[in-house]
């Protein structure tokens, strides 16, 4: 049976296209070595660098991009975050990861218009206790008396958010075969799951259980960073033209690379200026 033209131009089309995936695969093969020598490099610095505790490391890490004015104890030892940074960046990974366990890895779509409106609402509800924080901090009128119990129960809902609109706009930007059918999150169960996770640290926090310092602050440690690297690989891959061409995760390798490099460095940057300002009287620690 003879093909059409069409057909041959298709076929045609389609070998190309997987030629050229093979090619990239083979040469992406060393950018995957890369960053993993890379984080691997990073993480030896955090857990070995001599001198310092590691949890004084992770507070430094992050000095410039944290505030890091309404820290709390937990176990007797500091958390290396702000109270509302450990909510907005330990609600972010949790809720990155379920979404991922969920299998929504490709979803493409939306919540229902009624979840969009609760995560809209969680957002509005951090803003205003962020600004009543900073009103009572100017000796500004405010309408009530700030808390830490409420930086970080609003932070997690400001987190459980962001992760939903970071997922969603990676698999647009870069994904090949997004799935258009399938949200992100798809009922009031999945969001309350999210929540949950959130809610379990905003419990273990407050509720002074000591054995979960660690795993909360590697959590929202490991958030802040990691939002920052989501948004630089999302900015390197798309000037790297990978927009709609990924189908595997371990395709972003020679852009990864680039990302994690550049979030070291504003990272080290930022704390660096940071603290000089300190030093120097310029502003307050």
């Amino acid at each position: 049976m003879e093909r059409s033209s069409e057909e041959i131009i298709e076929l045609a089309r389609r070998e190309i296209a997987a030629r050229r995936e093979r090619e990239r695969s083979g040469s992406d093969i060393p950018w995957r070595f890369a960053f993993i020598g890379l984080l691997g490099a990073i993480l030896a610095g955090m857990l070995f660098w001599p001198g310092t505790p590691l949890n004084w490391k992770m507070y430094a890490a992050v000095h410039g991009v944290c505030a890091q004015v309404h820290n709390v104890s937990l176990g007797g030892e500091q958390l290396p975050l702000c109270a509302r940074n450990t909510g907005i960046y330990s609600g972010f990974l949790l809720t990155f990861i379920y979404l991922w366990l969920l299998g929504r890895e490709r979803a493409a779509k939306l919540p229902p218009p009624a979840i969009v409106a609760a995560l809209v609402a969680l957002v509005v509800m951090m803003a205003v206790d962020g600004f009543n924080s900073l009103f009572v901090d100017l000796f500004l009128p405010h309408l009530y008396t700030p808390r830490n119990e409420l930086r970080t129960l609003t932070g997690i809902g400001m987190g459980t958010a962001i992760a939903v609109a970071m997922l969603l706009i990676l698999n647009l930007s870069l994904r090949r075969d997004p799935d258009m059918e399938q949200r992100v999150i798809g009922n009031w169960r999945e969001l309350g799951g999210a929540l949950l996770l959130g809610l379990l640290v905003h419990a273990a926090i407050y509720g002074n259980v000591a054995i979960t310092y660690w795993p909360i602050a590697i959590v929202a440690w490991t958030g802040i960073v990691g939002i920052l690297f989501a948004v630089n690989l999302l900015i390197v891959a798309l000037a790297m033209n990978y927009e709609g061409r990924v189908v595997h995760a371990a395709e972003l390798a020679r852009p990864a690379t680039v990302a994690l490099a550049l979030t070291a460095i504003m990272l080290g940057l930022m704390s660096w200026g940071r603290f000089w300002l300190e030093a120097q009287g310029l502003i307050v620690s």
